[in-house]
């Protein structure tokens, strides 16, 4: 099951925006943090083959 066909609650969904706010002011040129919602995700992301916030 994905995150997508989940059905969440106003404040889950509210914590997750709050989350993606935090990560993205605390990511720079040297450390990005990135969402993925599968492995594939996460290894394109750290091979630089998704590049996309």
């Amino acid at each position: 099951m994905n995150r997508m066909s989940m059905d969440l609650t106003p404040i889950e969904q509210t914590k997750i925006d709050c989350a993606k706010k935090l990560f993205n002011s605390l990511s720079t040129t040297k450390v990005r943090y990135h969402q993925v919602t599968a492995y594939q995700d996460l290894i394109d992301a750290m091979n630089g083959t998704d590049l996309t916030p």
